[in-house]
């Protein structure tokens, strides 16, 4: 009788064992990414820095925004778009997925060069979505760099964001 009942207890064993939790298989967010990545350049024009930031956290959230700021300072006077959302490893090596939790614009038909945050608009925003961000680490860590592509009838330039932090 102590037979028929010590099987039937180690084939749980065993079932329970091999069962893995997912989030245990999950691939664990690019340390490489992780810190705040700037690009500036400077508008003749409105005579201000722009400023495209993408902060890359190790809980695996982001942030990416556009802001202006006086030449050569490093505080921002406000956004022309932010986006929040969540990140992890892409299919391949060079690759994250992104995918929006928030996004803010400026007003249609706005009459300044910069906002606020609680001045900026909601966008519409499908969190399930993901889509792919190639990229890659260059200068020992201090360069995030995103290749061109074309995409939609347009071509995307390259971008070069250099590490803040």
């Amino acid at each position: 009788m102590e037979r028929f009942l010590t099987l039937p207890l180690l084939l749980i064993l065993l079932i329970a064992s091999a069962c893995q939790n997912d989030e245990d298989t999950l691939p664990s967010v690019p340390t490489a990414v992780v810190g705040t990545w700037e690009t500036v350049g400077f508008n003749d024009y409105i005579e201000l820095d722009y400023v495209t930031t993408y902060v890359f956290r190790a809980d695996g959230t982001y942030t990416y925004s556009s802001t202006l700021r006086e030449k050569d300072s490093d505080l921002d006077l406000g956004f022309n778009f932010l986006e929040r959302g969540t990140f992890r490893p892409g299919s391949e090596s060079d690759m994250l997925k992104l995918a929006r939790t928030e996004f803010f614009h400026t007003p249609f038909y706005g009459e300044k060069l910069f906002y606020s945050e609680d001045e900026l608009q909601r966008g519409d925003v499908r969190p399930d979505d993901e889509y792919p961000l190639h990229y890659e680490i260059r200068d020992n860590g201090n360069t995030f760099f995103i290749p061109g592509r074309f995409e939609g009838g347009a071509i995307t330039p390259d971008m070069s964001f250099e590490r803040r932090n």
